[in-house]
């Protein structure tokens, strides 16, 4: 009888295994960004923060064909819908409120759908012909910095290791590059039609979403995991193809508690040697 119970007992701890692994699954596939992950849809004449919930915006301005490259930091700087090459981008608050200030398409042959920002300078990927373009705040002046595939359209800056991350929107390809063009790494998505890349700085982790899933965003660990997914119902008919988490603005964290008691009894010794 020993060794059946003994069996009976192994087989109770492996199924206790299994169903916390299976609850991990589930909790990661039904993750939701740390950080608010800003969204623009052009063609909807939208723009979306998007954090555990999605909320919904009318662009403000311009009226002109909508936005869709964005690039976020202590503020939000779209450009207009990347199909027509013309109209004026905005200014917002983190809110999205438009400040009063707009910004003209630079350079009407290229099509940006997204963008990025170091906080020096605004990115974007032209995605008819290709190559990575660096632009002033206001998106003047781009320069190519390094050639692309076209169909290439998701961009976002990685502040790690002060590079690049580009999407494909004819592949399945996410690549980290350098500014000079450099591959670093790459990994495949299992999806292609990529959107809205971005990078959360919480966790350093990677969002996007998908044209053939619209309202599904994906998150990847940089090595290429899928970590997992966030839907929003109400987001199905957005084409939210630009997207970005603010690189700049962010509170200094807080000490942890174990610093913050390491210092009151540090404190409190300094005072008894005192006395």
């Amino acid at each position: 009888m020993a060794p059946l119970s003994c069996v009976y007992h192994l087989e109770v701890i492996r199924l206790r295994q299994l169903f916390f692994a299976l609850s991990l699954s589930s909790i990661a596939l039904s993750a939701a960004p740390i950080s608010t992950y800003y969204l623009t849809a052009g063609d909807n004449g939208a723009n979306i923060i998007q954090g555990g919930v999605a909320t919904v915006y009318a662009q403000q301005y311009p009226g002109n064909g909508g936005e869709y490259a964005i690039a976020v930091d202590s503020t939000v700087r779209s450009l207009s819908n990347g199909n027509t090459g013309a109209g004026t981008g905005a200014q917002y608050d983190l809110g999205f409120s438009f400040t009063g200030t707009s910004y003209t398409y630079p350079n009407p042959s290229y099509a940006f759908y997204d963008g990025t920002t170091d906080g020096a300078y605004n990115y974007s990927v032209d995605y008819s012909a290709g190559g990575v373009y660096r632009m002033g705040l206001d998106w003047s002046n781009p320069v190519l910095l390094f050639q692309t595939p076209s169909s290439y359209l998701g961009i976002t800056y990685d502040p790690g290791n002060s590079s690049l991350w580009v999407s494909g929107f004819g592949s399945d390809t996410v690549m980290n590059v350098t500014m000079a063009g450099a591959l670093l790494s790459s990994f495949n998505t299992g999806f292609s039609s990529i959107s809205s890349l971005a990078l959360d700085p919480a966790d350093g982790t990677l969002w996007m979403g998908s044209q053939n899933t619209q309202g599904t965003f994906y998150q990847f660990s940089r090595a290429g995991a899928l970590l997992g997914t966030s839907a929003f119902e109400n987001l199905i008919q957005y084409n939210t193809l630009g997207g970005e988490f603010s690189t700049g603005g962010a509170a200094v964290p807080e000490p942890s508690t174990w610093a913050m008691m390491g210092l009151g009894l540090a404190a409190a010794a300094l005072a008894r040697k005192r006395r």
